[in-house]
């Protein structure tokens, strides 16, 4: 046999690797950029939607009614649920006003409108089972505070609850 021809041969049998390459991602960039632009913009925009809603829910049927003995607490969409805490059970209240309520304050005073005054009230109580109460977004916070503070005040001298600093 000849050399030359044996190999010939074995080049042919013997499989070996001469470039690797992969498809460009300028067809995906160029031909699915519109595609890409709307479903992002669906996800920021339509998505939301039902989250916004459920937390709309949330607020229309929370409501709070303070007596002068306890603060009603009525919660819930589906499933209502009503708590009351016994004013001369609270230890301790505090507000707290975020940057984003007050950022709205400052536009409503350039519009020349009344500040809302929004805040999120805490509640601390020796009630156990609701030692924590979290009051989202109360117009008016401040007053609101001093509402509670008053009447629970009031409450506890009534009932001759021992103060303890």
């Amino acid at each position: 046999m000849n050399k030359k021809t044996d190999n010939r041969n074995i080049s042919k049998t013997v499989e070996y690797g001469i470039i690797e390459f992969r498809s460009s991602l300028f067809k995906l960039l160029s031909a699915h950029l519109l595609l890409s632009l709307v479903l992002i913009s669906l996800v920021w925009t339509i998505f939301p939607i039902p989250y916004f809603f459920w937390k709309y829910l949330q607020i229309k049927y929370s409501k709070y009614i303070l007596t002068n003995q306890r603060l009603i607490l009525r919660t819930g969409i589906f499933w209502r649920q009503i708590n009351f805490l016994e004013l001369y059970r609270v230890s301790d209240i505090q507000v707290q006003r975020g940057l984003l309520y007050q950022i709205v304050d400052i536009f409503r005073s350039c519009l020349h409108q009344k500040p809302l005054l929004l805040g999120d009230i805490w509640i601390f109580s020796t009630d156990y089972s609701h030692s924590q109460i979290f009051l989202d977004t109360i117009p008016n916070s401040l007053g609101v505070a001093e509402k509670i503070r008053q009447a629970t005040n009031e409450e506890k001298d009534i009932k001759r609850v021992l103060r303890r600093d």
